[in-house]
């Protein structure tokens, strides 16, 4: 069992952010091995103390007050001592207390041992970052990542910049009559990689890795805007009553007029999914249609059924928001997800378990460091030789 004085140490210098990589994978170890009314009595000494927290920014402040007010809700709910639920909260609470700190992870099993961490790195793997090629409507193909800022181009009667801050945008034009009808983009990210672009209507787009967005330069007399989509992109919608925006991927096309939405279509990862976080949006698929709204997502189930539900829209957004967040969430599934954004294979052995994990970690970690998170749970075993990741139970 673990002791008060230690878990209390680990805890305090965890919320403070002076706790290394090691100390903050033993204090994950002790949280499943304390006593439930000693979690308890931790939690609400440190949520009652305004000093625990600093917001480092309104966005953080806003994030801290959502989860606090989750956590108290619950904890009222809770008032029996029950160790699994206290698990739970106990990280909760240090994601709350800790939000600018750049890991956390939470462990769902219900009898939990400390582990010994034997994640064995031979290699390094660094993160992805803003990479991608834009492909030009006369075949030019450009290195985005390798490029300075300023034009890069132009095309159908547009010019084309690299912004300062790393994003692609059209320039806006006077007089509509001297554009092209037939001009074409496409921008894509290998793995590793993501990037931003701002259409020439003036929707925002964010492009996760091993993605391709294919779009006209003018949408034209067409009366619509139409995007083919494959990989995964966030979109803020420039509003347009007169003209839809629609989002067509392999089984799914999705119609808005302006409103703010994820969309994942990776053709690995089962049927298309799209998430609604403000407005409202038609999603169709073959002869099934369906209207959603903020806070659902709707599943391409085969060509004529469409699924429904209501979602966690901080998971699904985790990754615009340079974030890993797993809710019980399949390995193979997590896998994909880590080996598009650090560029590397997985190998699984003959005996990896289907296990989920819970929890979350930055997207700009080393791999080495998201392993041995991943390793802390007990549940799985690493091993990462020349951008090969081995995994057994």
């Amino acid at each position: 069992m673990a002791t008060g004085n230690n878990l209390q140490e680990l805890y305090e210098k965890f919320l403070s952010g002076q706790s290394n990589a090691s100390e903050q994978l033993e204090l994950i170890a002790l949280f499943g091995t304390a006593d439930a009314t000693a979690l308890e009595e931790l939690i609400h000494q440190k949520l009652e103390d305004n000093t625990a927290f600093a917001a480092e920014n309104a966005d953080h402040k806003k994030r801290y007050n959502r989860i606090l007010v989750n956590l108290q809700q619950e904890i009222s709910q809770n008032r029996t001592p029950h160790r699994f639920k206290w698990l739970k909260i106990a990280a909760a609470a240090s994601i709350t207390l800790a939000v600018g700190l750049s890991a956390y992870l939470f462990i769902s099993n219900q009898n939990v041992k400390p582990v010994i961490i034997t994640a064995k790195i031979e290699t390094e793997v660094r993160p992805g970052g803003n990479k991608a090629f834009l492909m030009l409507s006369n075949g030019q193909k450009i290195q985005l990542a390798k490029i300075d800022r300023g034009i890069i181009g132009a095309d159908a009667g547009r010019n084309i910049r690299k912004t300062a801050e790393g994003q692609i945008e059209y320039d806006r034009v006077q007089q509509q009559n001297h554009l092209s009808d037939n001009g074409v983009n496409i921008l894509q990210t290998p793995n590793g990689g993501q990037y931003r672009v701002v259409l020439p209507d003036g929707t925002k787009v964010w492009l996760n890795a091993a993605s391709s967005l294919k779009y006209a330069i003018n949408f034209g007399k067409s009366g619509e805007r139409k995007i083919e989509l494959t990989g995964e992109a966030y979109f803020e919608v420039a509003k347009d009553p007169v003209r839809p925006f629609i989002v067509q991927t392999d089984d799914q096309n999705i119609k808005v007029l302006g409103t703010h939405f994820n969309v994942n279509a990776y053709h690995d990862d089962g049927g298309s999914k799209t998430t609604l976080i403000e407005g409202s949006i038609m999603a169709i698929s073959g002869n099934a249609k369906a209207l959603i709204y903020p806070g659902q997502q709707v599943i391409s189930i085969g060509r004529n059924r469409l699924q429904i539900d209501d979602v966690d829209t901080e998971i699904a957004l985790a990754w615009k928001n340079d974030q890993f967040m797993f809710d019980s969430e399949p390995i193979r599934m997590l896998m994909k997800r880590l080996a598009r954004w650090y560029d590397v294979d997985v190998v699984y052995g003959s005996n990896v378990p289907d296990v989920r994990f819970n929890g979350g970690v930055s997207k700009f970690e080393n791999i080495s460091a998201v392993l041995k998170i991943l390793e802390s749970t007990g549940k799985a075993h690493f091993k990462l030789k020349d951008r090969t990741i081995y995994i057994e139970q």
